[in-house]
């Protein structure tokens, strides 16, 4: 595993991260991929000029705004996130809601994790509804930590909640694999959608 920034999880404390240095990570800088003049083979080129062949490349990055959010006249953050209050609103323009990862919330700073993009659901649902039927709008309060189960790809995982960090762990791996396959399974089936002839 190559990375590019200090951190590999932002919001978690940095033993969780020296956890896996210390196992699978090289702290240098990835700047570009490309095709190797063997077949099948893909070379990673760094800016320290090293240059890694492997066979498949998985190129993970950090959330990101969109573009277009730059040009909609919402106020944003310092990363280009759309700013939004306790109740999901811009703080710009209120008829407008945005949560998860394209938001940021005032006074409430979290790292891109979905599980608050999760957790927002049902407050952004209820708020819509709130606001189209003039009511009182109600407020959002995010969790302060969240776990965080990370595969380490051998059937091991470590858990971390703050500053708690254990692991690696293949009983870890097994509860992350439960939870992930559980989670899939809820899309397997989805409710029928009933369509009205206009």
């Amino acid at each position: 595993m190559l990375r590019q920034w200090e951190t590999i999880s932002e919001g978690i404390d940095r033993s969780w991260d020296r956890s896996i240095l210390n196992e699978s990570v090289v702290a240098i800088e990835p700047v570009s991929h490309a095709e190797h003049p063997v077949a099948d083979l893909k070379l990673v080129q760094c800016a320290s000029r090293l240059s890694v062949v492997c066979d498949r490349i998985i190129w993970v990055t950090h959330a990101a705004s969109p573009p277009w959010i730059q040009g909609s006249g919402l106020t944003t953050d310092a990363q280009g996130f759309i700013l939004i209050d306790k109740t999901l609103q811009s703080i710009s323009h209120p008829n407008i809601f945005a949560t998860g990862e394209i938001a940021a919330m005032v006074n409430h700073s979290r790292p891109k994790a979905g599980i608050f993009a999760v957790r927002q659901g049902k407050p952004l649902f209820e708020n819509v509804y709130r606001i189209t039927s003039e009511k009182p709008l109600q407020p959002f309060h995010p969790q302060k930590h969240h776990l965080a189960l990370i595969g380490l790809g051998d059937r091991q995982a470590i858990a971390a909640w703050g500053s708690l960090c254990i692991g690696p762990s293949s009983l870890l791996w097994f509860w992350k694999d439960w939870i992930d396959r559980r989670f899939i399974a809820q899309f397997k089936t989805l409710p029928g959608v009933i369509l009205q002839n206009p």
